[in-house]
């Protein structure tokens, strides 16, 4: 291994400890100036490695890494707007709200309101009558080729994939296995309404033209993806919603319909860079593979 490899690979393994620090403490104080003394990096110099390895500035990151972690508490907790701007570290409602309407383009509030779905008021052990879906989606059978991908391991929330895909993204990019041909998956293995949170298994992934390359880092594996027949569903909406059309797919549409599954879990292509789009405008494309 040459000195200048050996050099971005330490940088790449201080940049994994940022990134991972983000994501675990996003509640807390992330200044500068601590995460470059995480990656034991001049304050100076961090600014620009950061940059350069992911693409972003490290203030952009820990905003949106924020704000998508709002938009989840909004939709998937019962605390009140003056709570999650602290979770997120802003210092009053007003502020939270101007930033929060910037990224996503509309108040909390109507997110919040046009998103909640209503909530059977018991339990039971079978709902008392049908479940209606109040949005329906196109689906279309397509054939999806076989592909090459290399895949970061995430375990626990789905909604918390993310750091797996910035890890990834900074570690193939560093080694030079990103450009404008690839494409982003992600591949989940269990049901987020029935495996507790904390057992959740998914891949995040990136397409490559190859298995013949240096994988950028001991966890980073090799997975196919295979070819075959599949039912597709094209989303438009935030990473939030990606729920309601999982629960119509699988709920409404392949019950009325003669199609068997494929054993092959659920994945996700992500069509457009969640660091250039509106969180309103991102085109996810949810396949199942079928016999």
């Amino acid at each position: 291994m040459t000195l200048k490899s050996t050099t971005k690979h330490i940088y790449r393994q201080r940049l994994l400890k940022v990134i991972d620090y983000v994501y675990e403490h996003l509640n807390r104080d992330l200044d500068v100036n601590t995460l470059a003394d995480l990656a034991n990096m001049s304050a100076y110099h961090f600014h620009r490695i950061y940059r350069e390895f992911t693409g972003e500035t490290i203030n952009t990151t820990v905003r949106r890494m924020r704000l998508f972690k709002a938009a989840t508490l909004l939709l998937h907790s019962n605390l009140s707007q003056a709570d999650i701007a602290k979770q997120v570290r802003y210092n009053s409602v007003e502020a939270f709200n101007r930033a929060f309407t910037k990224h996503y383009g509309e108040t909390p509030n109507h997110y919040k309101k046009h998103r909640t779905c209503k909530q059977l008021e018991h339990a039971v052990f079978y709902p008392s009558h049908l479940k209606e879906y109040t949005t329906m989606y196109t689906v279309e059978q397509i054939e999806n080729e076989a592909m090459t991908l290399i895949a970061l391991p995430h375990q626990g929330d789905y909604m918390q994939i993310g750091q797996a895909f910035e890890k990834l993204l900074m570690l193939a990019g560093s080694a030079g296995l990103v450009d404008e041909r690839s494409r982003s998956f992600g591949i989940y293995y269990d049901d987020p309404k029935t495996v507790a949170k904390e057992e959740l298994r998914s891949m995040a992934c990136l397409s490559v033209s190859s298995t013949d390359i240096d994988l950028p880092a001991p966890e980073i594996q090799f997975i196919e993806l295979p070819k075959g027949k599949a039912v597709s569903v094209l989303f438009k909406g935030d990473y939030t919603e990606l729920e309601k059309p999982y629960d119509w797919l699988f709920g409404h549409w392949l019950p009325n319909n003669q199609v068997e599954l494929a054993d092959f879990p659920p994945f996700e292509e992500y069509l457009n860079d969640v660091r250039e789009t509106p969180p309103s405008e991102l085109l996810t494309r949810i396949n199942c593979l079928i016999k």
